[in-house]
């Protein structure tokens, strides 16, 4: 039993460290970046929270979202542009994201969420503020602390 205590007191030891790692990483970045890594869980309710349902079979049928794969990626790129340079990191920020956010709208507006109707749900807003939530401290961060 003392292997046992000793085993998870080690593991939340580790954890501890980590997360203690974390949260001095945090707090060395700047404003705006930390209002980018502050985003990242609403990006995951953008990912896993359906954007459409339609009734069939007297059951409510939800609808994934289409492109959620890419935002998965996106957040990466918004991660690993904090180390990048001011310019090319703005950039690639920039484009990936009015990217996403130009593609969620065309789903939303052309209604091709689904062939069957839908009706849109709360998912599909939270892939709308995610990129905007994403390209506002980017512009912020490149406009006003990198010049």
């Amino acid at each position: 039993m003392d292997v046992l205590k000793e085993l998870l007191l080690a593991i939340w030891e580790f954890f501890l460290r980590v997360m203690n790692r974390f949260f001095d990483w945090f707090l060395e970045l700047s404003l705006f970046n930390k209002l980018v890594v502050l985003n990242f869980p609403v990006c995951f309710f953008a990912i896993v929270l359906p954007v459409g349902k339609y009734y069939i079979f007297e059951s409510w049928v939800r609808i994934n979202n289409p492109v959620a794969v890419y935002l998965i990626g996106i957040v990466f790129i918004m991660f690993f542009t904090i180390y990048m340079g001011n310019l090319w990191g703005f950039v690639l920020r920039a484009v990936v994201n009015l990217w996403y956010l130009l593609w969620i709208v065309y789903i939303g507006l052309s209604g091709t969420v689904s062939h069957a109707p839908y009706e849109l749900v709360y998912g599909f807003y939270f892939n709308m503020v995610a990129p905007v939530l994403f390209l506002v401290p980017s512009a912020l961060q490149y406009f006003l602390n990198d010049r």
